[in-house]
This record gives structure tokens, sequence and C-alpha cells, in this order.
């Protein structure tokens, strides 16, 4: 008898959710955050799902993350051409005080969409947080439009940016998890990108143990969240992995000895497949409508993505 009630005041523990701790997005348009290596060539359902909601309106590609911006120029600027975007511009922002520029600001003023390339999240953080170009980018949101990132942009939408952290091992106590404030667009979250790819798990695991009011977000390559109100949906051809830690009954972190495996009990693991979705304010999944795990077709603004993932353009850099 104790032990059921113990189990029960544990699930009880663990279903319950503060209001504290239920997310929602803060403006009115919608994310679309790519875990990375997203197709170019073949269908390009998920760069055609960002043009659809762009509205045909201007969609401003920032390549302020990368180190190669001329070449992630080029290969965007095409793409969403060819997929029918009306007007395409480049924001970049090689240095913060070209953020507080005039230029910057009246392209962003009537942009319907904004598209952070990838490349190292700290370059966007640091180069645009906290200037008019950021609030510029919140208002595109704000007043409907989509704005969305790929990679290292896909983790500066996160309310924490996951920046360093070791691939395919479990971690250890010692361990250092370099974590840094992000955009906040996608508030309550840690998001983790090229997640399966890289073995990525221990370290968002670890990521979510330190604070377990943050959700862990992880996206495969070529695979997408759109999150728009207070729930997300699921497109393209991999998974995406949501690690609530908010039920977490017991964690090492803070006492064992520097070389021991972190441990954490009673988390809670989503996977969720093309077509899912989840509430981010009851942390709750939903499977795919009629059980079908792929039910974005052509013609409707999301899809799943076949053919083949394209590098987008972070080479040689450290954080992705």
């Amino acid at each position: 008898m104790a032990k059921r009630k113990k189990e029960s005041a544990r699930r009880r523990h663990s279903d319950s959710v503060p209001a504290s701790a239920s997310l929602e997005l803060a403006g009115k348009g919608s994310l679309c955050i790519i875990g990375g290596r997203e197709d170019k060539e073949g269908d390009r359902r998920i760069l055609e799902a960002v043009v659809a909601r762009a509205r045909g309106g201007r969609i401003v590609v920032a390549t302020v993350a990368s180190g190669v911006p001329e070449e992630l120029w080029e290969t965007y600027s095409k793409v969403f051409d060819d997929l029918g975007a009306s007007d395409v511009a480049r924001l970049d922002v090689p240095e913060r005080g070209g953020a507080f520029g005039q230029d910057a600001l009246e392209m962003l003023k009537t942009a319907r969409g904004v598209f952070f390339t990838g490349g190292d999240q700290v370059r966007i953080t640091s180069n645009i947080g906290g200037t008019p170009v950021c609030d510029a980018i919140r208002d595109v949101f704000g007043r409907g439009g989509v704005v969305a990132g790929t990679s290292a942009g896909a983790s500066a939408m996160s309310e924490t940016m996951l920046i360093a952290g070791e691939d395919q091992q479990s971690v250890r106590i010692r361990q250092s998890l370099h974590m840094a404030p992000g955009l906040a667009l996608l508030p309550g979250v840690i998001i983790d990108q090229h997640f399966a790819e890289r073995g990525r798990m221990g370290r968002l695991v670890g990521a979510v143990a330190q604070n377990p009011r943050l959700l862990g977000i992880g996206i495969d390559e070529n695979t997408a969240i759109i999150a728009q109100g207070d729930s997300f949906e699921v497109m393209g051809d991999g998974a995406v992995y949501v690690v609530d830690a908010l039920g977490e009954s017991y964690t090492n972190i803070s006492e064992a000895d520097p070389e021991e495996i972190m441990a954490v009990f009673d988390l809670r693991l989503h996977i969720l497949s093309p077509g899912s979705t989840f509430d981010l304010k009851t942390r709750r999944p939903s499977r795919p409508p009629n059980g079908d795990s792929q039910p974005n077709r052509p013609g409707r603004s999301t899809g799943s993505v076949r053919g083949n993932g394209s590098n987008n353009g972070n080479r040689g850099h450290a954080r992705r």
C-alpha cells in the first residue's frame, strides 16, 4: 500500500505543470526551427514552408552567424527565389554597430519573414541581441510573420542556448556544458540540432538536468518544428526529441565526484515523428491525425521533406 501511494505521488508530481513552467510564444506569427542540413535541392518542403508563411512578403536572410556569409547568401537567395519568394533581402551584421543602422531597420520594417542561417549562434546574440535590429525581428514575429533558423540559427531562438558540449558520450559531472542566453523567441526551452546524427542526447539531458524548468528540444537534420501559439508540429525526414525534467526526482550533479557519470531520475522523453504535435502549455505530445506519420502533403504549407540534405555552410564552426 505504501509503495502504491509513493508511486501515485510521484506520478502526480511528474504530471502537474506549474503555471511558471507553461510555455507560449510571445508573438502572433510562427517559428520554423530547423535541425540543420535541410533539403535545398529536392522537394525543399521545409524552406517552402518558410516561403508560404511569409505570405508573399519580403524574406530577409540573416547571415549573421556565418563565417562564410557570401556563400550562404548566394545559396539561400537562389532557393527562396526558386520557391517563389517575391522579395529576398540580405541582413549581415559582422559587427554589433551595424545592428543600430537605419538601413537594416528599413529593410526589416516591411519584412514578412526572417531566416537565420547556420554558423555560430554566439555571433547572433553578441551582434544583434538587445539592439534595434533584434527588436525589429521581434516586430516581424509580433505582427504575424515567420522567423526561421537552421542549425546555429535554430539554437539562437531558444531562451537558453547550448553552445558547447561533448557529443556521442555520457555526461560526466566534470564536463562543462556551456550555455548562454538566446533570443528567447521560444521561451522556456533549450534547443539542440543535428541531434541524432551527432549523438547529442547526453548533452541535452545534462543541460535540462541543470535547469529542470527548461524543456529540452533536440531536432534531427532535415527536420523542423513549426511553432505557433502554444504548440508546435514536426515536419521533415527525422525525429524531434523532447526532454522534460520538470518531474525530476534526483540528480547527482551537485553532489557527486567530478569523474562520476551524471545520474538523473524520472525524466520524461518524448520522441515525435513528422506530423506529431506538442502542446507547450501542458507539455504533452499528440500523435499525427488518423495515425498518419506524414500528414503534410504537397499543396499544404507544411510537409514532409524528401530528398538529399545538403550542408548549410557551417564548415569550421565549433558551435552548431
